[in-house]
């Protein structure tokens, strides 16, 4: 693999990924409910494989490799949220009603100071005026002991992509397996700055520093690790853009998003033959 050509065909996928956005807009194909939630995820997480892409043009290689993680988050929970349906997106819905209502009366106190929002204190005023919906949905988002679920759905990264694979094929199952097992794990103690998340990202997991005879071989064996981590993560990027667009091809049948994946599947096979033939 080589680290320009990676931001080449990224920026190419990036391009599909907007077109197939754009192909099922509600004023492309109608609304629906499901575009209505999947939309506006589409949209920011196409803004972050931009910012990927232009970090990486920089050579800003930690940031493009720590937005890697929300970018394969967001392409799972749409899968998910295609492959499960209506149950899904009104989880969905249900899910920001309730946090969007609990955020009016944040608060938090650490020692003896003190942080909370204005509605705080007339929390006890508002609730008897809450719709049905949403006591439904705060019910369902509240554990018996009174704390809030702080996760949407029950199932875990492993169990979306199990689901979307099986919904989906070998194709989307096989590009989401390889991205998810590329970024995930690595790249959230990368995020999270954990000792090992700084081995992982600079190369001392592999080589310790302590090994080099002088600085300068030091510095070129870290340097080229990081680039080689940055290079393989634009990688995953585009392979999950890939299956994003065969799972919405699956899901809206149009013909402008088959064009789109027609598009996009080519130019994966050229990425593949100039990888093949420069190795």
């Amino acid at each position: 693999m080589n680290y320009k050509n990676e931001i080449k065909y990224l920026d190419k996928q990036l391009q599909c990924f907007q077109e197939v956005i754009y192909a099922i807009a509600p004023d492309k194909i109608g609304y629906s409910e499901l575009t209505s939630v999947i939309g506006p995820i589409l949209k920011f997480n196409l803004d972050t494989g931009k910012s990927i892409k232009l970090l990486a043009e920089n050579n800003h290689l930690r940031d493009l490799i720590i937005l890697s993680r929300p970018f394969i988050e967001s392409i799972i929970n749409v899968g998910f949220i295609c492959a499960k349906g209506e149950e899904a997106v009104l989880k969905s819905k249900k899910y920001a009603y309730q946090k969007g209502y609990r955020d009016l009366f944040r608060e938090i106190k650490l020692n003896d100071f003190e942080i909370k929002n204005k509605l705080t204190d007339h929390k006890g005023f508002i609730d008897p005026h809450r719709p049905e919906h949403l006591v439904e949905a705060l019910d369902e988002y509240t554990r018996n002991n009174g704390n809030e679920v702080n996760s949407w759905t029950d199932e875990t990264a492993k169990q979306k992509l199990e689901i979307i694979g099986k919904k989906y094929g070998l194709g989307v199952n096989g590009f989401l397996t390889f991205a998810f097992f590329n970024i995930y794990r690595d790249v959230s103690e990368i995020i999270h700055a954990s000792y090992y998340g700084v081995r992982i990202m600079t190369g001392m997991q592999n080589k310790d520093i302590s090994a080099f005879k002088t600085s300068t071989d030091a510095a070129e064996y870290f340097t080229d690790h990081q680039f080689k981590l940055g290079t393989l993560i634009m990688q995953q990027v585009s392979i999950s853009i890939v299956a994003m667009i065969d799972i919405l091809v699956q899901e809206f049948n149009s013909e402008a998003v088959k064009a789109i994946k027609a598009k996009s599947g080519d130019i994966l096979k050229e990425y593949a033959d100039e990888v093949s033939k420069n190795k």
